[in-house]
């Protein structure tokens, strides 16, 4: 129409102009994405904390030390232990056996037995304990001797052991004719009579033992007189098929049965340690005659040592190595003195210093020759 009024848009979306409509639609897709990246950064938030939480529990308390190494599969345990001869008192076990078996491996291997008052350490196979333990190695020092060390060569119920030189023993078929050999009086053929108080010769070798020890005869033979024998009092002689005879003297009484002409075995019981005859007290008195000739009966017993086979020495020279470390992480024994915490509590048992059963660090250890 000329000269009227110019024509309005007509409204749309309920009266919104198109421009309006299209800053909407631009709000809410911009709404849109951010609720997006809202809801994606939650589960990036949400699976962050949850790892660091894992993370955390395995990690264990800030002050808990590293879990140790697992020892090696082979590895086996150990016993470690020392202790002082003639100490009072007796270990628990396993500590027990493993102590009576060392003192018998070195009874056996050193002339008159570890000293009273020498200190022992003692390295051993914690498994076979206190059944049939297993020494290993020992360690002995003595007041007025150099310290020794022995190692366990072999597998068998003798336990023979071989010294730092790899020499062990030539097999002897002469025993003591006690269990443990403490020597009070050597053979001389001058000493000076106890009893008598004048020069007499004392033609065997004295060991102290307490009366009711067991006394076995040193090598097998034929019974040539039990009974009471002058100033032997009760008296034994076997005579042996190498031309010597065997005394053993002072006796409290005679093994069951015994008569003259019996043959024994070697090591078999043939009377009890006492102190009849002439005797300041209760020992053993061993003697060795030869054609009526006494001579020194230790003679008969002195160990003779032999080098390991060339092809051994390689391999003990290696487990020497790894026991002598194992030796010399052994501390001392305990003192006598009660221990802290109050007189009435009692000593050390038996002087033991103790180490638990451990793991042998170089691993699994070779079967012994």
């Amino acid at each position: 129409m000329p000269g009227g009024s110019p024509k309005r848009p007509e409204p749309t979306f309920d009266g919104w102009s198109p421009r309006t409509e299209a800053s909407v639609w631009l709000g809410l897709g911009l709404l849109g994405v951010g609720v997006v990246w809202f809801a994606v950064r939650a589960v990036e938030i949400d699976r962050s904390l949850d790892a660091a939480s894992r993370q955390r529990a395995s990690a264990g308390p800030p002050d808990a030390p590293p879990p140790p190494p697992a020892p090696d599969a082979g590895a086996e345990p150990h016993l470690a232990l020392a202790w002082t001869v003639g100490a009072p008192g007796e270990p628990a076990e396993p500590l027990a056996s493993v102590r009576r078996a060392a003192e018998e491996l070195l009874a056996r291997r050193l002339p008159h037995g570890p000293r009273r008052g020498a200190v022992i350490r003692a390295v051993a196979e914690a498994a076979r304990a206190p059944e049939a333990p297993r020494v290993l190695a020992l360690d002995v020092r003595a007041a007025g001797q150099p310290e020794a060390r022995f190692y366990r060569l072999d597998d068998d119920a003798t336990g023979r052991l071989v010294d730092e030189d790899g020499r062990g023993p030539v097999p002897n078929p002469w025993q003591a004719p006690l269990a443990t050999l403490r020597r009070t009086s050597p053979f001389n053929p001058k000493r000076m009579h106890p009893v008598l108080h004048r020069v007499r010769p004392h033609e065997g070798t004295d060991y102290g033992a307490p009366s009711g020890t067991p006394v076995y005869a040193a090598l097998e033979g034929s019974v040539s007189w039990v009974g009471p024998h002058g100033g032997h009092g009760n008296w034994v002689a076997i005579q042996h098929d190498n031309g010597v005879e065997t005394g053993y003297a002072h006796l409290s009484r005679f093994a069951a049965g015994l008569k003259r002409g019996d043959h024994v075995a070697t090591h078999q019981v043939v009377g009890y340690v006492g102190s009849t005859g002439r005797s300041t007290g209760p020992h053993l008195h061993f003697s060795a005659s030869r054609n009526g000739v006494y001579f020194d009966a230790e003679t008969l017993l002195a160990m003779r040592l032999q080098e390991l086979p060339a092809d051994q020495r390689d391999a003990f020279r290696t487990e020497k190595g790894e026991l002598d470390r194992e030796l010399d992480d052994i501390g001392d024994p305990l003192p006598a003195a009660s221990r802290p915490g109050g007189g009435d509590e009692p000593a050390s048992p038996a002087n033991d210093s103790v180490s638990q059963p451990r793991a042998a660090a170089s691993g699994a250890r070779r079967q012994r020759r």
